[in-house]
């Protein structure tokens, strides 16, 4: 190994102050919104996800934590996914807001009447314009990322999207948080 690598934590705290830094960028009054709507309209509706990548990867962590706290989610292209339809929800991420296959289930999921609820990596893209609700990670608001170098241009909105679903589910909970434990644990899996 080279011996001109800064130690290990320094690294770390460079991808924590990224992220950070994007995270920042949020508005904090559409989040208010959409904090009320996962909170109350959510649990009487079916939810379903789709992304490409990493970011279909965070995207069903945040899922599972949903289904954890008793919510009815459904992961697009998975066997026990149903028709999706009017009321429904379609959670979309895309770091770019132009993953064709996004935007195409988007569309989709419109004309058949269910909502869609994008997180995005750029406030003004092909699917801001879709979906009913954008939240944006804005990266033209935050410094240059250093990691756009090593690990490629979506990897600052990826650990910031991780860390801003995380946040939510915390979030969700922080009045009840010893009682949702419990309740999650019920509906953890236990085949394992």
């Amino acid at each position: 190994m080279s011996t001109n690598l800064p130690d290990f934590s320094s690294v770390l705290k460079v991808v924590l102050d990224e992220a950070y830094a994007l995270l920042k960028t949020l508005d904090q009054k559409a989040l208010s919104g959409l904090f009320k709507d996962v909170a109350s309209e959510w649990k009487s509706k079916r939810l379903f996800f789709w992304a490409r990548g990493r970011s279909f990867l965070i995207l069903k962590a945040f899922a599972m934590r949903l289904m954890h706290l008793g919510y009815r989610v459904y992961i697009v292209g998975e066997v026990d996914c149903p028709a999706i339809g009017d009321g429904d929800v379609l959670v979309v991420a895309s770091g770019s807001g132009s993953t064709s296959s996004v935007l195409l289930f988007s569309e989709k999921a419109k004309n058949f009447g269910a909502q869609v609820v994008a997180f995005t990596g750029k406030a003004d893209t092909p699917l801001a314009k879709i979906a009913d609700v954008v939240v944006s990670f804005k990266s033209e608001k935050a410094p240059p990322s250093i990691q756009l170098f090593a690990n490629g241009s979506g990897t600052r909105f990826e650990d910031a999207l991780f860390l801003f679903f995380d946040a939510c589910i915390l979030y969700l909970i922080w009045d009840r948080r010893e009682k949702a434990y419990q309740e999650m644990m019920l509906r953890h899996a236990n085949l394992e």
